[in-house]
């Protein structure tokens, strides 16, 4: 079974943790348009205001960090543009490039 969530930070990441808890054979794919998987964005006003001095200070965990702990394939930079749920096919555009593919899934 390949369950796909789309968008990371806090919610993406907390789902994927809890989907692996529930169901340790699928493979699960995480899409995060950003560069970054997980970070503290309830903190970017103290970070702006000076409060947090270094912006790592905001990231909660890494990508590899994420992936060995949860054994899940996190696709950073791309952008999920179509979802045809009839077909269960997701466009995905990678951003550094601007190629595009197509992902199935089953969730």
């Amino acid at each position: 079974m390949r369950i796909v969530v789309i968008g990371g930070v806090a919610g993406g990441a907390t789902a994927v943790a809890r989907l692996r808890r529930l169901n340790e054979k699928a493979e699960i794919i995480l899409i995060e348009r950003g560069s970054y998987v997980s970070f503290a964005n309830c903190g970017l006003p103290y970070y702006v205001g000076g409060t947090i001095a270094r912006r790592e200070a905001l990231f909660v965990s890494s990508k590899e960090d994420i992936e060995a702990k949860y054994d899940i394939d996190i696709r950073l930079d791309q952008e999920v543009t179509k979802i045809d749920p009839k077909q269960k096919e997701l466009k995905i555009n990678r951003l550094e490039d601007n190629s595009e593919y197509t992902l199935t899934y089953d969730k």
